[in-house]
């Protein structure tokens, strides 16, 4: 057996400095093994199975360190540096790419190479069998233009930030995956409280059973499309009408429709626009694009949620009229036009309104919708065998976590036990009872959401755990998201929400989230105070209320469970409180910003962090949370009037 060791010991990786370094491998059984990084050196003996590992001495920060392992016979020669590590893990907004954020952070993509900031990628894969012992794919890149757009937006900013303040080396895991469960990234025994996460499981154990699951499904989206296409209409046959975007297609005519669309827009450019490059920016679609201008096909994006900007190479456009041509396919009687999103052509430093007056033809009908794909990936402990477990022996200095958006539905009362059992989970598997967490509590969105209570049920199981278990910080991003979009751009306020939360507890720094210091009830009013704690022990230091819009506070409600039914609740900022008349019907709970996408009047502190949402019990005069290693779950009162 050849002499090898796991991808995330490639060339260029970034080790922890400050602890012991582990590296290990697999060669013949019974060999002799060593291990040099810089003046560090050990050996060992290969186990009976072709395992073996080396523990050395903790490294400086600093490299590239010479890094040579030593066989029977075989030497590999690579180079490493030491630094800070840290483990981004979660779903999509976690994963987003810069890429995805291009268009926001231009002079990103302009800046000077930075090999000390890498990112170790890990492709999504799933196994329901056991943890595996390697990544199947995975790779290490060092920061460079032509690199950046890998690299997860929110774990960019955030090491860019260490980087700037430490000076070492930062490695940023990227072990994440769009649309995923908690539950895939926690092992079977840690779901035993949640038997319905194994229920779901179930179906899908056995070999090759989930592979043909997910063929079956694929198979079905196919032959919906191979329909599809089928019932074209020939391009003389169209019938034409005019819809003004960005729109929902039930509000033009199509209610339920789903099938092909064909949409055009013209628009003129002066004779100096001729042959330049340019962008095209039409926002979000739903659900599949192919767009083209000038008859040239210019991208294409597979889902409603990726943002359709387009690079126009030059040569492509014309002086006067230039033709913008989108096939839209609608899979499920939702198609639109996402509303509030730039609708662009820009070409140097001139931009183009697109938007309003298009023209639109039905293409092909659909009498049923297209099938969905068994996203087989996101099942439970899927992604925690075959893209977590690889990294057990890697140390890091804390884990960032961004998930929670898919568990915002039936088992959202249950979120802040999952999180701190994942917690506890990691910790375990990572030999290290104290690494540290950073979680991100879900920011505000509306769209394609009711409300129906999971999106605040979810961030108060974060916010839970952030009080509850130690060395777990969670920050609050209220301020950060975007109503018509579950993906939002602004990464670079989540990571410095991150990096403070990472000061406070990885360096000695002083916190800076705000919370509730107390709740009184004085001549008809309740008032509520507000304070940060420096550090453990510390004593509160008050903070002044402001609101992020300049107006009053917004976001307040009364709650009454015996009618079901909640209401704003009137508020003003009273000196250092925030004072709420009580209405003659004694209210039961006290709420604030309490809904998907609260955003009137959201209070902040004088640095603009966000004070957390909360639910107040008025009869027992404490604060309703769930316990998140036992008792009951969160009671916030009842949904909204």
């Amino acid at each position: 057996m050849t002499l090898t060791m796991p991808k995330l010991l490639d060339d260029g990786c970034v080790l922890q400095s400050g602890r012991p370094v582990n590296i290990w491998g697999w060669c013949t059984p019974g060999e002799r093994v060593s291990v040099r990084i810089g003046e560090c050196t050990g050996e060992t003996i290969s186990a009976a199975d072709g395992g073996w590992q080396v523990r050395l001495d903790a490294l400086d920060p600093g490299g590239p360190y010479a890094f040579e392992v030593i066989g029977d016979g075989t030497t590999v020669r690579r180079s490493c540096y030491a630094g800070e590590v840290f483990l981004c893990s979660g779903q999509s907004n976690m994963e987003l790419s810069m890429q995805w954020v291009h268009s926001y952070y231009p002079s990103e993509f302009q800046r000077q190479d930075d090999p000390l900031l890498r990112q170790f990628k890990v492709v999504d894969r799933y196994d329901f069998s056991g943890p595996v012992r390697d990544h199947e794919e995975a790779s290490w890149l060092g920061c460079a233009p032509e690199t950046l757009g890998q690299f997860s937006a929110v774990a960019y900013f955030f090491g860019r930030m260490v980087r700037q303040w430490l000076q070492v080396p930062v490695g940023l895991l990227n072990v994440s995956l769009g649309g995923s469960p908690i539950e895939a990234w926690m092992d079977a025994a840690s779901l035993d409280d949640c038997p319905e996460a194994l229920e779901e499981l179930d179906p899908y154990l056995g070999d090759g059973v989930a592979e043909a699951r997910s063929e079956k499904s694929l198979s079905a989206v196919a032959g919906w499309m191979e329909e599809l296409q089928a019932r074209r209409i020939p391009a003389d046959k169209l019938h034409w009408r005019h819809v003004d975007l960005p729109a929902r297609f039930e509000d033009c005519g199509l209610p339920g429709f789903q099938g092909m669309l064909e949409l055009r827009r013209t628009v003129v450019l002066p004779p100096y626009c001729e042959g330049a490059e340019g962008t095209l920016r039409l926002g979000a679609w739903a659900d599949i694009d192919e767009t083209y201008i000038n008859g040239i096909n210019i991208g294409g994006r597979p889902n409603q949620y990726e943002p359709r900007d387009y690079r126009i190479p030059a040569g492509m456009l014309r002086a006067g009229a230039n033709e913008i041509v989108v096939r839209l396919v609608c899979n499920a009687g939702s198609g639109r036009v996402t509303e509030g999103k730039a609708m662009t052509l820009q070409v140097g430093d001139e931009v183009h309104d697109v938007s309003s007056i298009w023209r639109l033809a039905v293409v092909a009908s659909m009498d049923r919708p297209c099938p969905s794909e068994d996203f087989v990936r996101w099942r439970p402990t899927g992604l925690y065998n075959a893209m977590l477990a690889p990294c057990f022996r890697f140390p890091v200095r804390a884990a960032l976590w961004y998930q929670g958006e898919s568990n915002t539905g039936t088992r959202a009362a249950q979120y802040g036990k999952l999180l701190a059992t994942m917690i506890d989970l990691w910790r375990e598997r990572w030999h290290d009872p104290h690494m540290p967490f950073l979680i991100v509590q879900l920011p505000g969105i509306s769209i394609d959401c009711i409300e129906d209570g999971g999106w605040p049920l979810v961030r108060a199981g974060q916010w839970a755990v952030g009080k509850q278990v130690p060395d777990v910080k969670t920050v609050v991003t209220l301020d950060a998201g975007e109503p018509n979009d579950l993906h939002p751009h602004d990464k670079k306020l989540v990571a410095s929400r991150l990096f403070d939360a990472a000061c406070a507890l990885l360096y000695g720094g002083d916190n800076v989230q705000p919370m509730v210091e107390r709740i009184e009830e004085r001549d008809g009013m309740l008032c509520v105070s507000y304070a940060t704690v420096a550090r453990q022990g510390a004593n509160p230091v008050p903070c002044t209320p402001l609101t992020l819009d300049g107006g009053d506070p917004g976001e307040f409600e009364f709650v009454w469970r015996d009618a079901m039914c909640a209401v704003p609740a009137p508020a003003t900022v009273e000196g250092a409180e925030v004072c709420i008349p009580l209405p003659e019907r004694r209210p039961d709970i006290l709420r604030y910003a309490w809904r998907n996408n609260p955003s009137r009047g959201l209070l902040v502190d004088g640095r603009g962090t966000p004070m957390p949402p909360f639910a107040y019990d008025l009869k027992r005069g404490a604060m309703i949370e769930p316990s998140v290693r036992a008792g009951g779950d969160v009671d916030a009162g009842t949904g909204r009037a």
